[in-house]
């Protein structure tokens, strides 16, 4: 692997080629190696050949040896089985019958969903909620978009809020790595808790899609897929096709799914991930909260997968449905089915690596340095925040290279330091959610069956009116020193904007059908 090189302005043309040919393509697995060849043969003395081979050699093999991302891969893929084996035995279908009974429209389906999500966040919500809340959501006759745009939604903004999965001891281990280097006294964990309401981009993302469904203020893309959607039927726009092929399966005329087909898959799915975290956490010697702190939660969702599998196998094979090694070809089969989604997320990692080397976050964090003023510290910390994030798709990135550029600022600006760090979280989380080529994204789309850049397109009208509320909330914070103040004015800034932007949205729309 090649050493960290300073390559200027340069260094933006990977993650902008990344983004752009995603968006004009349509094709996100073809846009993501051209861009690693950009950034390889720029990394190789500008040799287009020798960058082609150090493609796999430098970045790709690398990406999947790391142990994160290689335990990314393998539950993405064990995501795929259990996905696959709750659509062989009619779980999603058994449940959708039970549940339409009360959610028959399409405000309650999005706000179900969206609340939904607090029950599955250790189950990889974005994979999991989408396959078994889509046969509710398509009845209701709500698009494929708003379902992938509420998964992203409600996924790493969720965690972020989560001191017992890993985003909480990763988050909190930055801010004790500061405080150290500062030699100052403080716990990492009491401000990560009065951080929390000061993640202005996470808590106001997931509101959004409260507001968003409760008041009906689509606007932009996602309000012509609605519209469709509702007037027609139609999920997904002629000729569009989902990231991953959606296949159904027909159960025996005489077979009727029934609850169980439900719950127990999931009972035992749960079973596997909470048992997983209290053995690897240590429960006896850290109790329940630090077992959830210390347990490997990748191994816990994996685990989870497996034990729901084992789960739904019984109960096909205790209603005849099919046998338990008919069982074991359906969860192997569903690995298969999204053997892209892999290749997806290797190509984001090793652009994201390129980005490294070519250090574009010190980049644009060099640019901070150089203009910031004490009270522009949070707003300017969230907008580079943002715009790295974006950049690489990666939020712990950001983390990891803006947390030690914002909080020496704070210290020495005496600013708060719960509030900065607020703002040093909300910019990588805007990227976490909108950037084409995060995983979290790539995950959603294939959550919802839906067109991953149909989603993208739809999903970053709203993430950019967060992140414009957000950031008025950090300038009025940081300009003002009343930082509780900042969530009020942030929240009105969104609420007015989303109002605006839905008008403009309906008039536009009604203008263009009385020219047709």
């Amino acid at each position: 692997m090649e050493e960290s090189v300073n390559f200027g302005v340069l260094c933006l043309l990977p993650p902008f080629a990344a983004v752009v040919l995603a968006l004009v393509t349509k094709q996100t697995l073809l846009s993501l190696f051209i861009a690693i060849w950009l950034g390889s043969t720029m990394l190789n003395d500008w040799n287009p050949l020798v960058g082609f081979v150090k493609i796999v050699s430098d970045y790709m093999i690398p990406s999947i040896a790391s142990k994160w991302n290689a335990g990314l891969l393998v539950l993405v893929t064990m995501a795929g089985g259990m996905v696959a084996i709750l659509r062989v035995m009619g779980s999603a279908q058994a449940f959708a019958s039970c549940v339409t009974k009360s959610v028959n429209s399409s405000k309650k389906g999005q706000i179900v969903t969206c609340l939904s999500a607090f029950l599955f966040s250790y189950t990889e919500p974005c994979l999991i909620l989408g396959t078994i809340m889509r046969p509710v959501t398509d009845a209701v006759k709500i698009s494929r978009a708003k379902l992938a745009y509420i998964l992203d939604s409600m996924g790493c903004n969720l965690a972020s809020f989560s001191p017992i999965c890993s985003y909480g001891p990763f988050i909190t281990g930055l801010i004790a790595a500061q405080y150290a280097a500062a030699k100052l006294e403080g716990s990492e964990w009491e401000i990560w808790w009065r951080m929390l309401p000061f993640n202005l981009y996470g808590l106001f993302a997931m509101a959004t899609v409260l507001l968003v469904a409760a008041l009906k203020l689509d606007f932009g893309p996602m309000y012509t897929e609605e519209k469709r959607a509702r007037e027609t039927g139609k999920l997904m726009a002629d000729g569009v096709s989902p990231l991953v092929p959606e296949k159904k399966r027909e159960l025996p005329e005489a077979y009727e799914p029934t609850i169980w087909n439900f719950a127990v898959p999931i009972l035992c799915l749960f079973g596997g991930v909470f048992a997983t975290i209290f053995w690897t956490g240590g429960v006896g010697e850290n109790g329940i909260l630090g077992s959830f702190g210390k347990g490997d939660i990748t191994l816990a969702i994996c685990i989870g997968f497996m034990s729901g599998a084992v789960g739904a196998g019984s109960v096909a094979a205790c209603t005849r449905l099919f046998s338990p090694v008919a069982a074991f070809n359906h969860f192997v089969d569903g690995m298969a089915e999204l053997i892209f989604v892999p290749f997806i997320l290797v190509g984001a990692w090793s652009i994201s690596s390129i980005t490294g080397t070519m250090q574009v976050g010190n980049y644009l964090a060099g640019i901070v340095d150089l203009y910031l003023t004490p009270k522009l510290v949070p707003a300017i910390v969230f907008a580079f925040g943002a715009l790295i994030s974006f950049s690489t798709g990666s939020s712990w990135g950001v983390w990891s290279v803006m947390m030690p550029i914002a909080l020496p600022m704070a210290f020495a600006f005496d600013l708060s330091v719960p509030f900065v760090v607020g703002a040093v979280i909300s910019g990588g989380l805007f990227g976490d959610q909108c950037s084409p080529i995060s995983d979290t994204t790539v995950m959603s789309s294939t959550g919802a069956s839906c067109n991953h850049i149909v989603h993208v397109a739809t999903q970053l009208p709203y993430g950019l009116t967060v992140g414009v509320a957000a950031f008025c909330g950090f300038l009025f914070g940081g300009w003002t020193g009343m930082y509780w103040t900042s969530i009020l004015a942030a929240g009105a800034v969104l609420l007015a904007a989303l109002v605006v932007l839905h008008k403009i949205s309906v008039t536009v729309r009604g203008n263009k059908e009385t020219n047709e």
